[in-house]
């Protein structure tokens, strides 16, 4: 059956709306992954409010360098020299972040839920990526994503252009590149979530 564009939006805005309020895990079994933004650093400040309170693993995605966060920066926000933080370092794009990420769940098997957090007009393309790299690295794990409130009051939108209007017109064109999972295989994770939190 044929999806119209109604329910595709309807589809990417449970990120937003139902995510926050998926079921979450046990901390200890929880890492937190965090996407850092140009200019915007209440990305950090504000995850760091759900660390250890949501999940006891602190994981910071890379970037070009617009900004590039050591973990020496992020101990100074966190107030702790924890182990459990992890920087990613430099990533090119999205898709080499989640990548990582996938990497780090592997390397981590006592972990069995994840947090994502990061602004929230760029969380649905994060969410699809994600779950694309899970698709062909063959792993299945309950995801919830976390839009971060910006303490400015424009959650959905930066100086620079970038909002969530056009994020959401780069999502059809990764799933051209088979870069970020498809609305249909997103509703089949939604009925697996829904299956599996039961």
């Amino acid at each position: 059956m044929e999806i119209n564009q109604l329910e595709i939006l309807q589809a990417y805005l449970q990120i937003l709306i139902d995510g926050p309020n998926w079921k979450k895990g046990k901390p200890a079994e929880t890492a937190i992954l965090v996407l850092p933004g140009k200019h915007q650093e209440y990305r950090i400040t504000e995850s760091v409010k759900l660390w250890k309170k949501e999940g006891d693993y602190f994981w910071v995605a890379g970037t070009r360098g617009d900004p590039a966060y050591t973990r020496e920066d992020i101990i100074k926000v966190t107030g702790d020299d924890s182990s459990d933080i992890v920087c990613q370092g430099f990533a090119e794009h999205t898709l080499a972040q989640m990548q990582w990420c996938a990497l780090m769940l592997k390397e981590n098997p006592q972990i069995k839920y994840l947090i994502v957090a990061t602004a929230a007009y760029h969380l649905p393309r994060c969410i699809l990526t994600l779950l694309q790299v899970f698709k062909k690295e063959g792993v299945k794990m309950l995801i919830t994503p976390m839009p971060l409130e910006n303490p400015s009051g424009n959650s959905f939108s930066v100086e620079d252009g970038e909002d969530f209007t056009s994020e959401l017109k780069k999502i059809p064109q990764y799933q051209e590149k088979g870069d970020v999972l498809s609305v249909e295989d997103w509703i089949e994770y939604l009925a697996w979530r829904r299956l599996t939190n039961q």
